[in-house]
């Protein structure tokens, strides 16, 4: 199961597990149509399918490793549509697909046992969040209630309550599979998790350094000087991240009497992300299926930052700064880098200057969102009115940093017409091949289809296998699996196209 931090700046005061967040029950998201579950899986792996997960207060009392995350985030894919039907009260899994899918290579299926006891000793624990912040619900359960092994196949059980949770998010993260398999580290893969959901804010605003060591399942023993847990878990883990994921985080850290009590990620958009960066360790062919077939955009999936806030226990905090013209990431960072009350009496502060102004006709606030945050931080509610040269830096301030959004909005309009100008020629230029095909005579389509084959035997061995099985079993390559037919496709165009 994937770990998305609650939001919740308070620390988790249990000790060795990650956070996993789930909100208020909400809708249940939309229904598709039913297919089989060893597809769905298959298809995943190749064409970075997404699990949607919960957002809220739901932690996991126990580090998990890499291949338990693995395991974890299939398992749900795989049972996700069956959640909602109470008659269904076990999922199954053929455990080689398992295996393949989480990226397990080796043939020692008792490890993979392992992983799978591992899960069902996790204690989950989650408290649902009122309107007000404070608690309406607490519960706890195994992270798998059953799970075993027989006949090659892997049936598993999750509580009646867990099921609930899981298939009703009030707001939810997409974990992207394609992208968990190139992460070799569980705290890489952990650090990614909680951080992808904030890509449309931009930080995750600031949670104290304990509550970090759950999210990254860091053992309660385990590095406690910031030193060791800088250098053995937090680098390692952003380097990895900036390397293999579609986006890029920087941390940035706070202190109180020379400690690090908290930290922030600042979360942007990889230079080359969306899909292709996921595609990128699939190989060259298959990253061109993918870009033919549309492979889905994570930054699309990620919930809005509106989104974002309404489920953050400082919610009404965060509401009233956006009154005051900031944007939702200055919310999140000055809501959870200050006390509550310290901020709540500078917004008052601000007020009063903004109305005393206007009533007097005298000295006017001008930028109201630069004024708002240069108080909070300065703590101008502890003392006098505002120093007119504070008020000046501040404006001066935000000028710059307007202007220098604006130069990253038009740098990024600028690569993302790029992007669309190299889809649009992909898409031509795949018409073309599909055209050149349809011409081509049954013979000549015999003769590519043979080389494809071939191709197809010594460069993807394991789709070759499956295009003997369905071919051995009588069908036509229209009726073979998606990963078949998209690859086969693929190498046909290819070798027409090189006689073109």
């Amino acid at each position: 199961m994937s770990v998305i931090p609650s939001t919740d700046p308070r620390p988790v005061h249990e000790h060795g597990g990650s956070a996993l967040a789930i909100g208020r029950p909400s809708r249940a998201l939309p229904s598709r149509p039913r297919r089989s579950r060893l597809q769905t899986i298959i298809e995943s792996r190749v064409t970075g399918a997404e699990l949607k997960k919960h957002v809220g207060a739901i932690h996991v009392k126990a580090p998990l490793s890499l291949l338990q995350r693995k395991l974890s985030n299939v398992l749900l894919l795989n049972a996700y549509e069956e959640l909602p039907d109470p008659s269904v009260k076990e999922h199954e899994i053929p455990v080689r697909v398992l295996a393949e899918v989480a990226g397990y290579d080796s043939k020692d299926f008792a490890y993979l046992r392992d992983a799978l006891r591992a899960l069902v000793d996790c204690r989950v624990e989650w408290n649902v969040l009122g309107e007000d912040g404070e608690e309406e619900e607490w519960a706890a359960a195994s992270l798998l209630a059953q799970a075993k092994t027989k006949g090659g196949v892997c049936r598993y059980v999750y509580a009646p309550d867990l099921r609930e949770k899981l298939y009703r998010p009030e707001v939810y993260a997409r974990i992207n599979l394609a992208i968990q398999a190139r992460f070799g580290s569980g705290y890489a893969l952990a650090l990614y998790e909680n951080c992808a959901r904030f890509r449309k804010v931009g930080t995750t605003g600031w949670i104290d350094l304990e509550t970090w060591r759950d999210l990254l399942g860091v053992g309660e023993d385990q590095y406690r000087a910031f030193k060791a847990l800088r250098q053995k878990v937090l680098a390692p883990a952003i380097r990895e991240v900036n390397e293999f994921s579609d986006v890029r985080v920087e941390m940035e850290t706070q202190r109180q009497k020379r400690r690090i009590v908290a930290l922030k990620f600042v979360v942007r958009e990889a230079p080359e992300g969306g899909p292709a960066a996921a595609a990128k360790g699939l190989g060259p062919t298959l990253r061109e299926a993918l870009g033919a077939e549309g492979a889905p955009d994570p930054r699309s999936a990620a919930p809005e930052p509106a989104e974002v806030l309404q489920d953050h226990p400082r919610a009404e905090l965060q509401r009233r700064l956006l009154g005051f013209g900031l944007t939702e990431a200055q919310a999140l960072d000055l809501s959870t880098e200050f006390p509550e009350a310290r901020v709540a009496a500078n917004l008052d502060h601000v007020e009063a200057e903004v109305a005393r102004g206007l009533a007097s006709g005298g000295r006017e606030v001008k930028n109201v969102a630069a004024f708002t945050v240069a108080a909070v931080r300065g703590d101008y509610a502890k003392g006098a009115a505002t120093p007119d040269v504070v008020l000046k830096a501040s404006e001066q301030k935000e000028k710059a940093a307007t202007a220098a959004r604006a130069k990253q909005e038009r740098t990024a309009a600028q690569k993302e017409a790029a992007a669309r100008a190299k889809r649009s020629a992909e898409e031509r230029r795949q018409r073309a091949l599909a055209e050149a095909w349809d011409a081509l005579s049954d013979d000549e389509r015999a003769a590519f289809t043979e080389r494809a084959v071939a191709r197809l035997k010594g460069e993807a061995p394991q789709v070759h296998r499956w295009y003997e099985e369905e071919l051995g079993a009588g069908k036509a390559v229209g009726e073979m699996r998606p990963a078949v037919r998209s690859t086969l496709r693929s190498f046909q165009h290819e070798e027409m196209g090189r006689l073109l």
